[in-house]
C-alpha cells in the first residue's frame, strides 16, 4: 500500500512539472523574441504556471456543468467563488491534480445542496450563508500560498481586496433574494460558503491536522 502511494504522488508530481516546463517554455519563447524583459521571465512563468492551471480547472468544471446540466449555476458559482478565492487565498493541496480534485467535490456538494434544498429555505439559507461566510473572510482572510508568500504590503491589499469583494457578492445574494432571483444568490452564498472551507481548511493545514 505504502509502494502504491508512493507511485502515485510519483505520477501526479510529473503532471505538476509538466505544467510548469510548459509555462518555462512559453516564458521563454517570450523573452527571446523581446515581448518580457529577462528580468521578468521568473514571474511571468509563475504566473503562466498558475494561467495555465487554472483554465485546465476551468474546463473541467465546465464540462461537469454541462454533462449534468446546470451549466449557468456553474457559471455563477465559478464568478463568485474565483473572485473572492484569489484574493482570500486558502487550502492548496499538495499537487494541483488534488486541488482540482477539492475544488471539485465543493462544487458537486454545492450543486448537490442547490438542488436539493426545499424551496421554503431557499432564501433563508442564501441569506444565512452569505451572512456567516462573509464574516469568516472578514476573521480568517488572508491566506498565503505556501510556495508563494505575500511581499510588502501585499498582506494589507489582499486582506482590503477579501473583505470588498465578499461584501459584494453578500450584497449581491441579499439583493437577489429582495428581487426575486433567490436562486442566483443561493449560488452565490455556496460558492462563498466553498471560500469559507477553503479557509478553514488552510488553518487547520497550518496546524498540522492535514496534509
Amino acid at each position: 500500500m505504502p509502494e502504491f502511494h508512493a507511485i502515485l504522488e510519483a505520477k501526479l508530481a510529473d503532471g505538476d512539472d509538466m505544467i510548469e516546463r510548459a509555462a518555462a517554455k512559453l516564458a521563454g519563447i517570450l523573452c527571446n523574441n523581446r515581448i518580457i524583459r529577462e528580468e521578468d521571465r521568473e514571474i511571468i512563468a509563475y504566473g503562466l504556471d498558475a494561467l495555465i492551471s487554472t483554465l485546465i480547472n476551468i474546463v473541467i468544471i465546465f464540462a461537469v456543468g454541462l454533462l449534468l446540466g446546470i451549466f449557468a449555476q456553474t457559471v455563477i458559482f465559478l464568478l463568485a467563488f474565483a473572485a473572492l478565492r484569489v484574493f482570500a487565498g486558502g487550502y492548496h493541496a499538495r499537487t494541483r491534480v488534488g486541488c482540482t480534485a477539492t475544488f471539485l467535490v465543493i462544487y458537486l456538494a454545492g450543486m448537490a445542496v442547490l438542488k436539493y434544498t426545499p424551496a421554503f429555505a431557499v432564501k433563508p439559507a442564501a441569506a444565512i450563508l452569505a451572512l456567516a461566510s462573509v464574516g469568516a473572510v472578514f476573521l480568517m482572510a488572508p491566506i498565503e500560498h505556501p510556495n508563494r508568500p505575500f511581499r510588502d504590503n501585499e498582506y494589507q491589499v489582499f486582506k482590503r481586496t477579501s473583505r470588498i469583494t465578499a461584501i459584494i457578492e453578500t450584497l449581491l445574494a441579499l439583493a437577489g433574494i429582495v428581487l426575486g432571483y433567490e436562486m442566483t444568490a443561493y449560488c452565490v452564498s455556496l460558492a462563498m460558503l466553498g471560500v469559507t472551507i477553503i479557509l478553514a481548511l488552510a488553518k487547520k493545514q497550518k496546524r498540522g491536522v492535514i496534509e
